[in-house]
């Protein structure tokens, strides 16, 4: 996997049509502190709007400044024909391509058009959206696929499009329920199974029922609980709940950082629970990343107790 991309860059991710006025603002400063945009020319936009939104990116992103202040930005390609019309545009503001409804048997017809030197820069993130995404077997087809590849460098993550799957399930979701709280917390455990062990992270899904924060802020902490790195948003209103549930409670950093000490005993309790380092090692170096960017919570005290 490529190590340069860390995924919990992605934080709080605004999905934005392509056609709007706006994108040169909400690539830089219109929110602060937003962490990825993503300028869709799928789903949030008509078909017959596709060629207004490749002319408003075209118009728009060479104007994006670099810099580690700005949001990343990533276009949502609607299929392999646009992507083909995307990538000869300014892409020196863009930082990847997020790919739709992707099975084993499309991801090649949108890579080969990222083949190029040029390109070689651009991450990807594909969709998990289909009924394919229902099935584990098919899942893994895909995984094993992409190292049969070597296309693994290019994607440090995946998307979970909840709303697809739900439409492949014939449902929508219940206002007030979390993700987990349905059908759909079968499948993200299962592709959690599929893809992690083998290095990929995978973003949460829309709670697309805006004005519901508390729910909001609910699953996200279930998504922590999952496994999941970064979470999609559709409205500005829901980035203050979502990054404000990623900040690492204190009690939780001082856990990792004994985990991670290199004197800390193969085995020892803290807050009431044990804590082992050989076990224990990829969630504490992932607390520390999330306290680095998303900040420390005031805080229960703690005290370890060593054997």
């Amino acid at each position: 996997m490529t190590t340069a991309f860390d995924p919990w860059a992605l934080g709080a991710s605004l999905y934005t049509p392509a056609t709007r006025p706006d994108l040169l603002e909400l690539g830089t400063d219109k929110l602060p502190g937003l962490s990825s945009v993503i300028y869709c020319t799928e789903d949030a936009i008509r078909e017959e709007a596709v060629p207004e939104a490749v002319e408003n990116l075209r118009r728009v992103l060479p104007f994006l400044p670099s810099g580690p202040q700005y949001p990343l930005r990533l276009i949502r390609a609607r299929t392999p024909e646009v992507l083909a019309q995307l990538v000869q545009l300014d892409l020196h503001g863009i930082h990847g391509f997020v790919l739709p409804k992707i099975e084993s048997g499309n991801l090649g017809q949108y890579l080969r058009h990222l083949e190029r030197d040029e390109h070689s820069h651009l991450l990807v993130f594909p969709t998990l959206e289909t009924r394919d995404a229902l099935s584990e077997q098919r899942m893994a087809l895909l995984r094993d696929l992409i190292f049969q590849e070597h296309w693994h460098s290019r994607i440090p993550a995946f998307r979970i499009g909840g709303n697809d799957l739900m439409h492949a399930l014939g449902i929508r979701r219940t206002p007030g329920r979390t993700v987990y709280e349905g059908p759909l917390e079968r499948v993200i455990s299962m592709l959690v199974g599929v893809f992690k062990p083998y290095g990929f992270c995978l973003s949460s899904p829309v709670y697309e029922i805006y004005s519901d924060l508390v729910t909001l802020e609910r699953e996200v902490r279930q998504d922590l609980e999952y496994g999941l790195c970064g979470k999609t948003i559709i409205h500005p209103g829901q980035l203050s709940t979502v990054l404000g549930s990623y900040a690492v409670q204190q009690a939780d950093l001082l856990e990792a950082q004994a985990i991670l000490a290199p004197d800390a005993p193969a085995v020892f309790k803290m807050n009431g629970r044990m804590c082992e380092p050989a076990t224990h090692r990829g969630w504490a170096q992932d607390i520390l990343t999330r306290a680095a960017r998303f900040g420390v919570l005031s805080d229960a005290h703690s005290t370890a107790l060593h054997f």
